[in-house]
């Protein structure tokens, strides 16, 4: 059963706190996801405490737990009306259908935004400031994406790797070390060689972190930071699901919470490889 079924009818014995929680969660709905236990606790006047058994009486370990299932579920559902909304008619004119992707896409973003985790986020960015060196995984599009953040981060004086192909991937993961953080790219947490690559890079003491749409995949059984993601998937004549823009969201994200640590370190250094670069047209 959702979470959002479990609250509209709830199975347990609910208290006169747990019915503010109730009423609180369930007309908020994402903005409550994205508050923090202290702000609900001020606006349902009540113990941190009774927060987090509320959370516990649901079937979560936490508070955290509990908004990323709900803001599944809300999301979910905004989706599936959203996407009967926006049903591609292949006779409507061009700028009806940007019109139904801009209205998509903003939803993907708010959806990521709810679920992101943004300790998670400050906590890989202190881990890749610190570590010997960053190395992207991912394979296909997420292996785009894992080149993209890789190539950018790099261009900030640290050390950011991306391998994605099959071969590269398990034999980089044999030498990794303590002092590297791998970063995994992947929707749904599944691909056999980036889970092999964790397990190989998990016993070999590395950092192990993940940006991904799932908790439940066996990718994130590794992981100690993980960031997560939204997914679209709606409906474009034959369907399609689709992940780039948040993925893209979160690594600009991380991208400027590193200039942001390291400060102007990474500033000088983002200007001396533009000037490089720049060199190659000058004859």
């Amino acid at each position: 059963m959702s979470i959002l079924k479990k609250l509209s009818n709830p199975q347990i014995k609910a208290s006169k706190s747990d019915n503010k929680l109730i009423h609180y969660f369930l007309v908020n709905g994402l903005k409550a996801c994205s508050s923090s236990i202290s702000e609900i606790s001020a606006d349902c006047d009540i113990s941190h405490a009774t927060v987090t058994r509320f959370a516990r009486k649901f079937g979560f370990e936490t508070l955290k737990d509990f908004k990323i299932s709900l803001a599944q579920d809300l999301g979910a559902q905004d989706s599936d009306s959203l996407s009967k909304r926006s049903a591609i008619n292949l006779k409507e004119s061009c700028e009806t259908t940007a019109q139904k992707l801009l209205q998509l896409n903003q939803t993907l973003l708010s959806q990521t935004a709810v679920e992101i985790g943004f300790e998670s986020v400050s906590k890989i960015v202190k881990e890749m400031v610190n570590a010997k060196s960053v190395i992207f995984f991912g394979i296909g599009s997420s292996g785009f994406l894992a080149g993209d953040a890789a190539r950018k981060i790099s261009r900030i004086g640290i050390d950011a790797r991306c391998y994605t192909d099959s071969h590269e991937i398990m034999s980089h993961s044999a030498t990794v070390s303590a002092q590297d953080v791998v970063i995994y790219i992947s929707n749904s947490g599944k691909t056999g060689e980036l889970v092999r690559s964790a397990s190989i890079c998990s016993k070999k003491g590395a950092k192990i972190c993940a940006i991904t749409a799932e908790t439940t995949s066996p990718l994130y059984s590794f992981t100690d930071l993980t960031v997560l993601h939204a997914v679209h998937d709606y409906d474009l004549t034959q369907g399609y699901a689709d992940s780039r823009l948040s993925v893209f969201f979160i690594i600009d994200l991380i991208y400027i919470e590193l200039v942001k640590l390291i400060g102007d370190k990474a500033i000088k250094a983002k200007q001396e490889t533009q000037d490089a670069i720049d060199s190659l047209s000058i004859d």
